[in-house]
């Protein structure tokens, strides 16, 4: 190799370090986020990471705004009209989720009543911090 060829060679090396040494301190930069790009951004404050809080294990919600839970959705699982929820009937609404009846079938006589169905959501959303939405039920059950 010649001396200009390893003199350009050089350069160059020293040129791409460079711009990777002035990149990585970019806002370009690429930088993994745990907890997706919007609420990383959302946490960070001017360009500072934010400070590490403790994990909380919170239990999923569901989708009650979409009339998945409440009244009109015990209503209209509750196929045979008798004012409970059978596992079969359970099952039908929520297939793969037979589990989750245990967890609201809270006296163990294998039917949910709207009581039960009532106190199950209600702690979901205590878990989780928050107020059950006003609404999910015409009348508290009790």
């Amino acid at each position: 190799m010649s001396r200009s060829n390893t003199r350009n060679t050089t350069i160059g090396l020293m040129g791409v370090a460079l711009a990777g040494m002035t990149l990585a301190g970019s806002a370009f930069a690429m930088q993994p986020l745990s907890e997706g790009y919007m609420l990383g951004a959302s946490k960070s404050v001017e360009g500072k990471a934010p400070a590490q809080k403790a994990v909380v294990k919170k239990t999923a919600e569901g989708k009650c705004g979409e009339g998945k839970c409440g009244d009109a959705s015990f209503a209209k699982n509750d196929t045979d009209r008798d004012n409970f929820v059978s596992r079969a009937e359970f099952e039908v609404a929520a297939p793969g989720n037979e589990a989750l009846f245990v967890q609201f079938d809270a006296n163990g006589d294998r039917k949910i009543s709207e009581k039960e169905a009532f106190d199950y959501l209600k702690k979901t959303y205590a878990a989780n911090g928050k107020p059950m939405p006003k609404g999910l039920f015409a009348v508290i059950p009790k």
